[in-house]
């Protein structure tokens, strides 16, 4: 027994030994991959959130602590530059866990309804709570995270969150097929609902956990009250590796824009993309895009369709940065003719008009801090109350990890939607401005508790009538203290 146990050490050195000088020779004989160019074992963990709610979503913020049951295995989240989601400079997690989560708050605001502006305050409750759930299988890495809660005022109606997001890769030998899924129901607040805690613009459904870009989300940047809203997005993308630096990647999918109360306009907004990617170094890549998009409204015979054509340009440093910007000129037309509304409606002839694109994108990463910030400028579906609509829109958050399931942060943006032209000119007086601002403070207690204190701010000039939005001005504060429950990732 000794002598063979002998004989199968001495061979799994032997063999342990030769691998290690094949793959020192291998390397040394080719060229250095590229970040963006991916090998099947890097595909195979992709798929982790681009921007996670900042408060609740890093369990591996730091590397202070080793005691997690989740292995500090980890790779790097290479992601294609024309592809649906945003660069990422984070690592993902070669092992399988889940992460559950559970809070609850005492809340005060000035405008529960999210109509107008008041200036008595409503004190009020909320309780959240969600799973983040990590699976490696194969060649498959799935990531499902669900968040849900509610917020209550006397005399009001209750505020619901319900939201979903679903990415899972599968590696092929050359090629990778992502599908993506990312689900909302919930208030209809601008860039995002922070009526549970944290920051707004970060929380769900503003940016959304599973890190698509703007063209594939529906983009709902006006405030409309407090009445539910369904936004939901599903992508199918296929990247393939044609060269050692070069990738061809296709996308498309659909994403819905669907209200419950009032009477504001319902769409649907199929998308197709293709891009060829190339990585002039390790850590840069160019790429060139073609995007078609259709706006079609329910209960409406008017269409809005744009191509767009774009060069790109990403730079990732992986745990450290991520930058990436696309731009270049679209083409606007409709399909229908357009319904001015207003004091005075009138009916304009189907037109056509040459306009611009562009999206850009920064994350940055030090020891504990992390700051983002997106711009987006080109076609929108409308946020309900356009027909289409032409938007500008800017956000910015800077967060610092407190410990590894709670952070602290402050973040703004800025939105801006007019009427798609007509005729050469924009629609008159209709037009929305919207800010928001937010800071959360989080105090860790023991391991997996922690107290959070956070400040939600949204302003919203209103023209005098468009569509179904009329009236005065939008102010809304929100005030927030309270108790969370985040545990950290257990392994299966």
């Amino acid at each position: 027994m000794r002598a063979r146990a002998s004989v199968l050490c001495a061979a799994f050195c032997v063999v342990t030994l030769g691998a290690s000088l094949a793959q020192a020779q291998q390397s040394q004989g080719q060229q250095p991959t590229p970040d963006q160019q991916q090998t099947p074992d890097q595909q195979q963990t992709q798929g982790q959130p681009a921007q996670p709610i900042p408060a609740y979503h890093s369990p591996f913020a730091s590397t202070a602590d080793n005691s997690d049951v989740v292995s500090q295995q980890e790779t790097p989240d290479n992601r294609s530059l024309s592809g649906a989601q945003n660069l990422s400079p984070f690592l993902v997690s070669t092992r399988s866990y889940w992460q559950p989560q559970i809070n609850t708050y005492a809340t005060l605001t000035d405008n529960p309804t999210g109509v107008g502006s008041n200036t008595s305050w409503t004190a009020g409750a909320a309780v959240s709570g969600g799973v983040d759930f990590h699976r490696i299988s194969g060649a498959s890495t799935m990531d499902v995270d669900y968040f849900g809660g509610a917020s209550f005022y006397p005399g009001y109606a209750t505020a619901n969150v319900q939201a979903l997001g679903f990415s899972d890769r599968i590696a092929f030998h050359r090629s990778t097929f992502s599908l993506f899924e990312q689900f909302a129901y919930a208030p209809g607040y601008g860039t995002g609902y922070g009526g549970l805690g944290g920051l707004a613009g970060s929380t769900l459904p503003g940016s959304g956990s599973t890190g698509l870009g703007p063209v594939y989300q529906p983009g709902q940047s006006i405030l409309t009250g407090g009445g539910q809203t369904l936004q939901n997005s599903l992508v199918a993308e296929l990247d393939t590796k044609i060269s050692a630096r070069a990738t061809l990647t296709l996308a498309g999918g659909f994403y819905v824009l669907h209200f419950f109360s009032g009477d504001f306009v319902n769409s649907i907004n199929p998308s197709f993309r293709a891009g060829y990617n190339y990585a002039l170094t390790r850590k840069d890549t160019i790429a060139g895009i073609y995007t078609f998009t259709d706006y079609a409204y329910a209960n409406s015979t008017q269409y809005v369709r744009s191509q767009t054509a774009s060069l790109s340009y990403g730079h990732v440093v992986t745990q450290r940065l991520a930058f990436q910007i696309a731009a270049g000129p679209q083409w606007t037309s409709s399909l229908a003719p357009i319904t001015v509304s207003g004091t005075t409606p009138t009916t304009v002839n189907s037109t056509s008009q040459l306009g611009w694109a562009l999206n850009a994108g920064l994350s940055f990463t030090t020891g504990r801090n992390r700051l983002s910030a997106y711009y987006y400028h080109g076609l929108y579906p409308g946020s309900g109350v356009f027909e289409g609509s032409i938007g500008n829109t800017f956000s910015a958050s800077l967060t610092r990890q407190a410990s590894r399931t709670f952070s602290s942060g402050i973040s703004g943006g800025y939105s801006r939607n007019e009427g798609v032209a007509t005729s050469g000119a924009v629609y008159v007086n209709e037009n929305y401005d919207y800010w928001y601002a937010s800071a959360s403070l989080s105090h860790p207690v023991g391991r997996s508790l922690g107290l959070t204190l956070s400040y939600w701010f949204q302003y919203q000039n209103t023209p005098p009538c468009v569509g179904a939005v009329c009236g005065t001005n939008v102010v809304i504060n929100y005030v927030s203290f309270g108790l969370g429950w985040h545990p950290r990732p257990m392994a299966f």
